[in-house]
């Protein structure tokens, strides 16, 4: 795991100078090593930090046994000794990245079929003079790119690009999308002139351009198949998850596992524990607001699996330290209150482990979400028209704030991506209507439209349509991106074995009763679980991994609303408009509506952002 930046500039803009200011900005993803390489139009950059071969000879950047390719790489490909005796490569070191380069340098892009793991890759062909960029499967690994007549710079994070002396512009069409979603889509960044390379694709570059294409989709591998009995199922699923977890362990450095308490997380800790032979680390963050605390269930997991169990509480005081600095990591506004535990989560296992397992993806796979019901009843409301869907929304704005909640979600704008407003609505974050006031801009989401009509044509069950919009958009650039800057900053290399591709082809076989059964969700990993865990401890109801944010900025830490979204302050900003956000602030701090704490989070938290990037 490390951070990667480079450059490819034929106009000669960007200097050895430029590299190391990259690679300094991204110091905490590889506090281990650092290396450069310059050539012609083309500069590498390193950040190391060391899993797997310990040795300075597996540094980089790294060059080909033939001398003709350079290579920068973000992660970590299981599989790799299998992949090296696949193609009888000879090897002066034992660990990944060598495999990665020569597999490339022999069969090029075709190559990443054989690698199983989570990889942003910079493959440099000196006789060609191009660059590759590769991003995983999943998107488990970010990779993000800036490009301006002809010249061309990427980086794990954007505060690299920002370290290079090149034009960022605030992108309206971003900040509207996170208004909207709580965080930015597709492969749009908060700047204009910055994108994220999408999951499953590839990009190159040289004097004839910049060209991207797809190497892989989870759409093509959508396929049912005659479903296996019950107990056949279970089996299977144990088979993949263990497979997983084994090539997940691989590592020359600790290793431990993070552990809510949840379905999820504690059938990952099983299936470590059960193959390590020995008491396993796992990590739990608990809250000094008890309906935010779940560190009870984790323990009781750690108790019958027979882990080293650590559990941190994430107190106010924390929060008053941490929540004003929280932008310094991540790059982009992001209204998710989860990133606070996962930093000081990611800050707690790094004093024991290098490496920690995680179980995101399984909500994403198995339908694991509470909005699927809110579909489901939104399109039974469609049913009697849009007249009949606005009169059920009135007269649930009638009622208590629970109420006026889900008149909010019925209250859609009747079109064929109502899907977008549902989930929106139940994240609790803007409307359309809302954002447009909101930026004094127009604005109908069309980032994700596109992809939400396309799976809609699928003939898929709807639930399924919504495991694969949420596999495709919020598992790579809300969930994961949510874990990797928070693990990173801490020099932490979090692995998801739900996120196998192998893993993720058995679940998008799987009939829609495997996933959903009698009101169970999740029911086949829940079956799973069962074999390590007593029921009381698998089937209970889920909580998620929120922080109590929202109350916070109506309790102690007020102050960030006064001083951030003050009518003077936001005057001068000249981004959104004063009064309207004022409406909003007097709505939450009189008490009438509790829910708008998630929409005054998503300003504050843009504002922060703002102060640490844009100011």
């Amino acid at each position: 795991m490390c951070g990667i930046a480079g450059f490819y500039d034929p106009h000669g803009g960007f200097d050895r100078q430029n590299l190391q200011h990259m690679t300094d900005a991204i110091a905490h993803r590889g506090p281990d090593a650092e290396g450069h390489w310059l050539e012609g139009p083309v500069g590498l950059g390193h950040r190391r930090l060391s899993i797997l071969d310990l040795s300075t000879a597996a540094n980089q950047p790294m060059t080909s046994r033939d001398g003709r390719y350079v290579l920068v790489y973000n992660g970590e490909v299981y599989n790799y000794k299998q992949v090296a005796r696949d193609l009888g490569l000879q090897l002066r070191t034992t660990g990944d990245t060598e495999v990665v380069l020569e597999a490339l340098a022999l069969e090029g892009i075709q190559a990443v079929a054989r690698f199983n793991g989570m990889f942003a890759i910079a493959l440099y062909d000196r006789h060609e003079q191009s660059l590759l960029l590769i991003r995983d499967r999943m998107g488990i690994k970010p990779l993000v790119y800036w490009q301006q007549g002809g010249r061309f710079a990427f980086a794990s994070e954007l505060k690299a690009l920002q370290a290079l002396p090149v034009a960022l512009e605030l992108d309206v069409q971003s900040l509207q999308d996170y208004l909207f979603l709580e965080y930015v889509p597709g492969d749009r960044t908060i700047w204009q002139q910055a994108r994220k390379l999408p999951p499953g694709h590839y990009l190159r570059v040289s004097a004839r351009g910049v060209q991207l294409a797809a190497y892989y989709s989870v759409l093509s591998h959508v396929q049912h198949r005659q479903a296996l009995p019950e107990q056949e199922a279970v089996a299977l699923l144990q088979d993949r998850l263990q497979q997983a977890v084994g090539y997940c362990s691989i590592a020359d450095v600790p290793l431990g596992t993070f552990l809510s308490g949840g379905t999820d997380s504690s059938l990952i800790a099983a299936l470590y524990q059960a193959q390590s032979g020995q008491a396993a680390h796992t990590f739990t963050i608990g809250f000094d607001a008890p309906q935010y605390d779940e560190s009870n269930y984790a323990e009781q997991v750690a108790l019958q699996l027979g882990t080293r169990q650590h559990t941190t509480q994430l107190l106010l005081a924390d929060a008053r330290e941490h929540v004003p600095s929280l932008f310094a990591h991540y790059d982009e506004p992001f209204a998710v209150s989860g990133i606070l535990p996962m930093l000081l989560l990611s800050q707690v296992a790094r004093r024991q482990v290098t490496v920690a397992l995680s179980g995101d993806g399984a909500d994403e796979l198995y339908m694991g979400y509470g909005y699927y019901h809110w579909w489901a009843r939104y399109q039974r409301v469609s049913r009697m028209g849009w007249l009949g869907r606005k009169a059920v929304a009135w007269l649930l704005s009638q009622g208590d704030a629970r109420k006026r909640r889900a008149a909010r979600v019925f209250d859609g704008p009747g079109t064929d991506t109502d899907w977008l407003h549902v989930w929106s609505q139940q994240q609790d974050m803007f409307t359309q209507g809302e954002v447009g006031r909101l930026t004094r801009r127009p604005y109908t989401h069309s980032t994700l439209a596109a992809d939400w009509r396309a799976i809609q044509q699928l003939p898929l069950h709807p639930w399924e349509k919504i495991s694969l919009f949420d596999i495709r958009h919020y598992l790579a650039n809300d969930l994961l991106y949510k874990v990797d800057i928070a693990s990173m900053a801490h020099g932490l290399e979090v692995r998801v074995p739900y996120l196998d591709h192998q893993v993720v082809e058995h679940a998008l076989s799987l009939p829609v009763s495997y996933k959903y059964h009698a009101g169970v969700q999740k029911y086949l990993p829940k079956k799973l679980l069962a074999h390590y865990l007593p029921n009381e401890l698998v089937y209970r109801r889920k909580w998620g991994f929120p922080a109590p944010v929202a109350e916070w900025l109506n309790g102690e830490l007020r102050y960030l609303v006064d001083e951030l979204l003050n009518p003077e302050h936001l005057k001068r900003q000249d981004i959104f408009d004063p009064r309207v956000v004022q409406q909003w602030v007097q709505a939450y701090q009189s008490g009438r509506n509790p829910y708008h704490g998630k929409r005054i989070t998503a300003l504050v938290f843009f504002q922060l952002w703002y102060r640490q990037h844009a100011g």
